[in-house]
């Protein structure tokens, strides 16, 4: 069978640094790929068990491995839980070559083909961890990596592993390397490398920082750092002004004239900022509305450098000094959020909090930017993370250490995530942080500034949409649990509640509990206008958020109730953003059939009026022309050109599933920055 032709390798910057492996054996890893993909072509539902060809009568869903094989480029995600094949598998799965296949796997995944042109003479595994790193920037803990890239190369019997662990390319290896293109060293920005750690010094601790960290209880610090504002585009330097203007006992109200006077914050972003200094252990509330920076937090101002603000961060936020380590196997934001939380106890893939993480790194002169969007770690970064007292990384087996993320766009397993806590926690009322801290992780998900405050005289939690102009608003949420599952009149203070809204300069309030025990508490808040949202009904709009996301404007529906407040008053908008999500699919199909069934009239081009006429008799609810041409203008944007049009119609420029998958990727580019 002729060989297909090897494609082109990505940018080295642009390669994933991770190889998958696959359950089976080292050398059936090729045999095994063939078997998952060829099912996944066939429409083998994806938690369907796959039998494996090996030895062991092992069986796996594909659930378990899609994850882990989307840096491959051989599939893409089209959903929760749902993947189609490239075009490169297919033409794998076509051609039969093997060849091709691992020029795949070397075009998408760094140091592949490298190494075993680095082996051409021999060279055992150890030895190509440190070419790994000191010619090729990829800094593993572990062979682990190096191990997994052997396998696959002995799988398509490229090279030879010997009883001393020495890799030789096979003859046809060297022929595989004369028809790839190899990345050759000082062709990229060279990455600190572990010899050099010794090369920076970090300034000593002050004591009470370094007492702090001593202090520090890693398995139980906050994972959301939350809202800080940037002072000339970094966060120390609005940390410095507020610790320094809060040096001597200070009213809230003066500390929101100082935050208007110098950020320009409203007063609800105040109370988010003032609560993430609170957290962080830099501020202390020392009386009724008194607020005071705290010892270590002003002996973080007596230092040049921002480095103890960042230790004293560390010792109250997850994942700061550990994503110095974690910086030693990903390189951007997206990765970076998913090792956060499948190895260092983040409850979600937090884009937005790795963000505000690597911009405190950067300005501390601990990681570099290398490219737009790309990160490595400088030498003070490897020699602080040394000092640091840091939290273990969960060991994880190789079956299933790259499915427990929930990936950016897999919104409907994290809503079912989020839900699943929260049901347990509203009945925790042993621990009612807990479920205050699962409420703000519910807003979070919405799209709302989420800032979880607790604590004596504050509200739990204060989430803010923040939108220009008077779109923007902010509402105080109490959570109550209860072990009997339900909330008692007695157990909600009205008058407290109208207090924090207005403390808070709040717009709205909601009390979120299992459920409500009578119509007179429902009667009662309704005439404070405070809201009672029941866990199913929050529940609910998560789960319908997963599947048709709502901006936070029409959100403000459900956050206005008063009374016992139902998901249903988004009924309507979530059934419109459904229907114009399978109106788009819809129209785009009809204009792939018509161009395969082209005639001399249409010429394989349809008007807006041509689709009305073909669509409305299949559903109940025909589409109207506006809403037909709405998306047509979509498809036919200069970022999706799907569709081109002509005169008053419109043609079709490629095969829907090509249109997916640029959407896809279009999705996986898009990161949120934070609210500011």
């Amino acid at each position: 069978m002729p060989e297909s032709t090897y494609i082109t390798p990505r940018p080295w910057s642009s390669r994933a640094f991770s190889m998958p492996a696959l359950q089976g054996g080292s050398e059936n890893q090729i045999a095994v790929l063939r078997t998952l993909l060829s099912a996944l072509a066939a429409g083998v539902e994806v938690d369907e068990p796959i039998k494996l060809p090996c030895e062991t009568d092992a069986q796996v869903p594909f659930s378990h491995v899609g994850q882990r094989l989307q840096p491959t480029g051989l599939i893409t995600r089209t959903g929760q839980r749902s993947w189609i094949l490239t075009a490169t598998a297919e033409e794998w799965l076509r051609s039969g070559d093997d060849g091709y296949l691992l020029s795949v796997l070397h075009a998408h995944i760094k140091f592949f083909g490298e190494l075993l042109s680095e082996a051409r003479d021999g060279l055992t595994q150890s030895d190509l961890l440190t070419v790994a790193e000191e010619k090729y920037n990829c800094s593993w803990n572990s062979l682990d990596q190096i191990r997994r890239r052997t396998a696959w190369l002995r799988s398509g019997e490229l090279a030879t592993l010997d009883f001393n662990y020495v890799l030789h390319p096979t003859e046809l290896g060297l022929e595989w390397l004369g028809k790839i293109d190899i990345a050759q060293p000082g062709t990229f920005k060279r990455k600190a490398t572990r010899s050099s750690v010794h090369v920076a010094e970090v300034p000593a601790a002050h004591p009470l920082v370094g007492e702090a960290l001593d202090r520090a209880d890693l398995d139980s610090r906050k994972h959301n750092i939350g809202y800080i504002p940037r002072s000339e585009g970094d966060a120390f330097v609005s940390i410095r002004k507020f610790v320094a203007a809060l040096t001597e006992e200070t009213s809230r109200q003066a500390i929101d004239e100082f935050a208007a006077s110098e950020f320009g914050l409203r007063p609800s972003s105040s109370a988010g900022a003032l609560s993430a200094f609170k957290n962080a252990g830099l501020v202390e509330q020392v009386g009724f509305s008194l607020y005071r920076a705290t010892p270590v937090g002003v002996s973080c101002l007596q230092e040049d450098t921002n480095l103890d603000f960042l230790r004293v961060i560390h010792a109250k936020f997850s994942f700061v000094g550990e994503m110095l380590e974690a910086l030693e196997e990903a390189d951007t934001p997206r990765d970076l959020a998913v090792l956060g939380r499948s190895r260092y106890g983040m409850p979600t893939e937090s884009i937005p909090e790795v963000r505000t993480r690597l911009q405190m790194l950067r300005s501390c002169g601990l990681v570099e930017e290398v490219g737009w969007g790309r990160y490595q770690l400088l030498p003070l970064g490897r020699t602080l993370a040394r000092e640091l007292p840091l939290a273990t990384p969960a060991e994880l087996d190789e079956l299933s250490s790259e499915d427990l993320g929930v990936t950016q766009g897999d919104f409907s397993g994290l809503a079912a995530d989020l839900a699943e806590n929260l049901r347990s926690a509203a009945l925790d009322s042993s621990k009612p942080e807990r479920f205050e801290k699962a409420v703000a992780d519910a807003f979070s998900f919405l799209g709302f500034d989420s800032q979880l405050l607790g604590g004596s005289g504050q509200t739990d939690v204060l989430v803010s949409a923040k939108l220009s102009g008077d779109m923007g608003y902010s509402s105080i949420v109490d959570a109550k649990s209860s072990a009997s599952g339900k909330i008692a009149e007695t157990q909600i203070n009205f008058d407290t509640l109208k207090e924090h809204r207005a403390e808070n300069t709040a717009d709205y309030a909601l009390v979120i509990g299992p459920s409500f025990s009578s119509a007179r508490t429902s009667e009662r808040a309704r005439s404070h206008r405070i809201g009672l949202v029941e866990v199913e009904e929050l529940i609910e709009v998560l789960r319908q958020h997963g599947a048709a996301p709502l901006s936070l404007s029409v959100l403000r529906e459900f956050m206005q109730g008063h009374g016992l407040v139902k998901a249903e008053v988004l009924e309507k908008a979530w059934a419109q953003e459904k229907r114009l999500f399978k109106l788009c699919d819809r129209v785009i199909r009809q204009l792939a059939e018509e161009s395969k069934n082209a005639d001399t009239v249409t010429s394989g081009a349809l008007s807006a009026h041509d689709l009305y006429l073909i669509l409305r008799s299949e559903v109940e609810s025909p589409p109207t022309p506006q809403e037909i041409e709405a998306v047509l203008s979509f498809l036919s944007s200069s970022l999706v050109h799907a569709v081109r049009k002509v005169g008053s119609q419109y043609a079709i420029l490629e095969n829907p599933r090509i249109t997916a998958m640029r959407l896809l990727v279009l999705a996986s580019n898009f990161t949120p920055h934070e609210n500011e």
